[in-house]
């Protein structure tokens, strides 16, 4: 309406991994210009989160700013990654000042290649969910968590099939909005296996992982699509005084799926969470002061600026007083050769002189172009839990 201009935007907050980063979003098989200028990498307008903010704008809203989505998209993340992310809010100064009141979870294309399935649906889906809904733990209904399955072009079908599986059955538990774009299109792909015309001009690329224009299109509409239906039909209901009144404990304080438990053990958890997050948010709304992580963590990626050798050297030197370098063991870094050329020092160790229990996640890709196959730090997170003073050498 035309008082919109003096209300916050609806923040809707996009989590996921190089598909949804828009890793060839502007692939196609017309020759159509990508927007932004950019076919083939990182967070440019052609994304289906991009596309997903210009529908409700502009198709709604006359070009208003009533909606802004923010992408946190990075390359191999999991929902392992997303909820470290979410937790320790590993995110610029910017959006981190914004709570949003939707979060979107799009992590199918790495969930499904994780090698402990069990693992995603009982510890990694459960963490990202509460991780998200804690973002604004005093409010008792918002963000409203999403679970998206977007299409990805993954092979192994019957791993495909199971983790939508889980995130079904997750989204049953926790009352989730749950997408399922993917299943909007798979019958067509699947019988056009063979026929990559066919294929090109629905996903504006091959069938493959990070598929082109055309899919990117399909996930925002079918976003778009989603959101109405539920506005439409919550409106509907709130104007013919009908539906199903909600549960006299919030949905956001539902413990996790456990199979072995009981009604009575289930209530009770339920329960317990509700009282221990209103009494926090009691204190907290006492003392007017929002609590923050306390721990010092950064992730190293393309959206937090901290992304190549000066900007680490730059945020580590807030908290080293001692660098011999660096050196990686362990999976993945047994298929990478060369460090010299990404880490001054090479093969030796990284001294920290801080009180430091910390936990270490790399992730890396290879670097095709380059002659010596150097590996590239493509994500990092760094978690410092400050306690007693400590000088310790870590090789990792």
């Amino acid at each position: 309406n035309e008082t919109s201009s003096f209300h916050p935007p609806l923040h809707i907050l996009v989590t996921g991994g190089s598909v949804t980063l828009g890793t060839k979003c502007g692939t196609n098989p017309v020759g159509i210009p990508a927007p932004g200028g950019k076919e083939f990498w990182v967070n440019t307008p052609c994304t289906w989160a991009s596309r997903l903010q210009n529908l409700f704008n502009e198709a709604l809203f006359k070009n208003k700013s009533v909606v802004k989505v923010t992408n946190i998209a990075a390359g191999g993340a999991s929902s392992e990654i997303a909820k470290v992310v979410l937790e320790y809010q590993l995110m610029t100064e910017e959006v981190k000042k914004v709570q949003p009141h939707v979060v979107i979870w799009s992590h199918a294309p790495n969930d499904a290649q994780e090698s402990d399935m069990n693992a995603i649906f009982y510890t990694h889906l459960p963490g990202f969910v509460n991780a998200a809904r804690n973002l604004n733990l005093c409010d008792e209904q918002l963000p409203m968590v999403i679970m998206l399955e977007d299409f990805y072009g993954y092979e192994d079908y019957s791993r495909v099939n199971m983790l939508s599986g889980y995130l079904s059955k997750l989204s049953s538990w926790y009352g989730l909005m749950n997408v399922n774009q993917a299943n909007v299109i798979n019958h067509e792909l699947w019988s056009n296996y063979d026929n990559s015309t066919r294929i090109s001009y629905i996903l504006g690329s091959e069938f493959e992982l990070h598929s082109g224009m055309g899919n990117h299109v399909g996930v925002a509409w079918t976003l778009f699509f989603n959101f109405l239906s539920a506005f439409t039909d919550s409106c509907t209901d709130g104007l013919l005084g009908v539906g199903i009144p909600a549960s006299s404990m919030p949905l956001k304080f539902l413990g996790p799926y456990d199979e072995s438990g009981s009604y009575r053990m289930i209530q009770s958890t339920w329960q317990t969470n509700q009282d221990r997050a209103r009494n926090h948010c009691s204190k907290q709304q006492m003392s007017k002061e929002r609590t923050e992580p306390c721990t010092y963590a950064f992730m190293a990626n393309a959206m937090s600026g901290v992304n190549n050798v000066a900007e680490l050297q730059a945020k580590m030197a807030e908290v080293l007083t001692a660098s011999d370098g660096w050196d990686a063991s362990g999976f993945p870094s047994e298929f990478f050769i060369l460090w010299e050329e990404f880490f001054s020092g090479g093969y030796v160790n990284l001294t920290l002189h801080m009180g430091a229990i910390f936990l270490l996640q790399i992730f890396f890709t290879m670097q095709k172009n380059s002659p010596k196959s150097v590996g590239m730090l493509q994500n990092m997170v760094l978690h410092f839990h400050f306690g007693s003073k400590l000088s310790q050498t870590q090789t990792f």
